[in-house]
């Protein structure tokens, strides 16, 4: 326990999340729980855009900056380096996590209860893009993970529909379970507020097999890879 929150500690002052990300955060809590308060019927669409920015602040990247030396102190510790890798993850994440939560509170507080905030689609979809982009990312520059899912989303609904983003939608809630599977797989904000159904699990079920599977790869990479110290670009 002592190393972990050793781990958390450095992580907090050598912080894997951009200041800019921090701050933009700040302002979607302060906008997103005003909308909560004043308009409840639109909770959903407040909640959206800090998922978004969660797949960018998720997407925080590990090898760049450690083969800038930025992780020096750990890397050339006895420490598990799944532990490090966790750490960054979690410190990643926090930011986004946090933000949430305060929505939620809010929703609980003018609302009674936290029915779409915390509901089980908006957990889901908080649990994918939370995962995924770290772990796509793991080896690339910052932000790559976010980006690369924007491309497949936006190609995904122009070559498949004219109406883009509303083919997600549509499928999400249709009959044809791997459409669906793979509609939220590409665009998880389409369930924020939807209690899902023992049909929905089925659906979403792959898509987070799959962000457990990328977290595990992702910490076996950081354990076994060498990081050579290289120039700052």
């Amino acid at each position: 326990m002592t190393s972990l929150l050793y781990l958390l500690r450095f992580f907090h002052v050598v912080s894997p999340l951009h200041g800019l990300v921090v701050w933009t955060f700040g302002v979607l809590v302060i906008s997103s729980a005003a909308v909560v308060s004043m308009a409840p019927d639109r909770t959903a669409g407040a909640v959206a855009p800090l998922l978004l920015l969660q797949m960018f602040a998720a997407s925080s990247g590990f090898a760049v900056p450690a083969r800038r030396g930025h992780y020096d102190l750990l890397l050339t510790r006895s420490a598990d380096r799944t532990w490090i890798a966790l750490a960054h993850w979690v410190m990643s994440i926090s930011a986004g996590i946090g933000s949430w939560l305060i929505v939620a509170a809010v929703e609980a507080l003018t609302r009674g209860h936290a029915a779409i905030t915390l509901a089980s689609g908006t957990c889901a979809a908080v649990a994918l893009v939370s995962t995924i982009p770290w772990a796509v990312t793991i080896a690339l520059p910052r932000f790559a993970g976010g980006i690369g899912w924007l491309l497949v989303l936006t190609i995904a609904g122009l070559t498949l529909a004219p109406d883009g983003l509303q083919l997600q939608t549509n499928l999400a809630v249709g009959d044809q379970t791997l459409a669906a599977a793979w509609a939220f797989f590409i665009y998880p904000i389409s369930i924020v507020g939807r209690n899902l159904s023992a049909h929905d699990a089925v659906l979403v079920v792959p898509a987070l097999t799959v962000a457990g599977g990328s977290m595990v790869c992702a910490c076996a990479w950081v354990r076994r890879a060498a990081f050579p110290l290289e120039a700052a670009q």
